[in-house]
């Protein structure tokens, strides 16, 4: 009997995320994140998880149920019963911005815990887009010719254009203009770069490149193109010793941004590690 070999981690998100929009696993995309650093995570299981999450609140809606029924019997079952809240204390810490720690603490960045909103809210057949706002995810409800903007880190939190642009300004301060251009729907693949943009910065800051690592070889598969994603690789690959990919993106990036102004530095990063190769060959 012929026997399946598993696909990898990151093939099996490219699998994922190569789909079309409508089809993206957005939940199943955002566990393939939290395998690389929960090695054996069971993926299936915590999509299953969403579907438990989900079924109180189906029991709770009818097909009349009007747009805010469905919101309210939603936010009172995750928010309310179930705890979901944002972790306001320890914003950064990185277990925020992986789902299953997100499910299993019920606690979460204001990503991932619209995630969790967007995932039950299929299950019970509402449609539930994110809204990247600058510094502050949010969602918005569609029922029809009705729409609510919600914050699922407030509780899911029935949101204002007015509510929306204090909290870009609370970010941000009056040096981003706030136009309601901001709350244009995002799609999937935005949605995980910017989770994965999310982690990227964690482990940098905490000079963690083998936590890094996983996170940023996701980005470039999602955007190839993406000079500073590829200069953050070639410098992680230079200290993990992973020397021909270094000079492959250290030398796109320089192609790429001729002035940029940390030329210098990648410049003598890429020099080092041809100087390796060359010793090696």
């Amino acid at each position: 009997m012929e026997q399946t070999v598993p696909l990898s981690n990151l093939a099996r998100f490219a699998r994922v995320m190569g789909r079309p929009e409508s089809a993206i696993d957005l939940a199943e995309a955002a566990l393939l994140i939290a395998e690389d650093a929960y090695p054996g995570l069971d993926i299936e299981a915590y999509l299953l998880q969403l579907d438990e999450l989900a079924a109180p609140v189906v029991e709770r809606i009818g097909p009349d149920s009007s747009l805010l029924e469905i919101v309210e019997a939603l936010n009172g079952h995750l928010f309310g019963e179930l705890g979901f809240r944002g972790d306001a204390q320890d914003y950064y810490d990185p277990r925020n911005s992986y789902l299953n720690e997100v499910l299993d603490r019920k606690l979460g960045i204001p990503i991932t815990l619209s995630v969790v909103y967007m995932e039950v809210a299929r299950r019970v057949a509402l449609t539930v887009v994110g809204i990247g706002l600058p510094g502050h995810f949010i969602v918005e409800a569609r029922q029809g010719h009705s729409s609510l903007l919600l914050d699922p880190f407030d509780g899911g939190q029935i949101l204002t254009l007015e509510d929306c642009e204090r909290l870009v300004q609370h970010v941000y301060g009056d040096s981003l203009e706030f136009s309601e251009d901001l709350l244009a729907p995002v799609r999937k693949r935005q949605i995980i770069m910017r989770m994965l943009n999310n982690l990227k910065r964690n482990y940098l800051t905490a000079d963690d490149p083998v936590r890094a690592w996983p996170v940023v070889e996701k980005e470039v598969f999602l955007d190839p193109e993406n000079a500073v994603d590829r200069r953050d690789r070639g410098l992680l690959a230079h200290r993990l010793n992973r020397f021909s990919v270094a000079r492959g993106d250290l030398r796109f990036y320089l192609e790429r941004r001729p002035d940029a102004p940390d030329r210098v530095a990648v410049q003598a990063s890429l020099s080092a590690v041809e100087a390796i190769l060359q010793m090696m060959a």
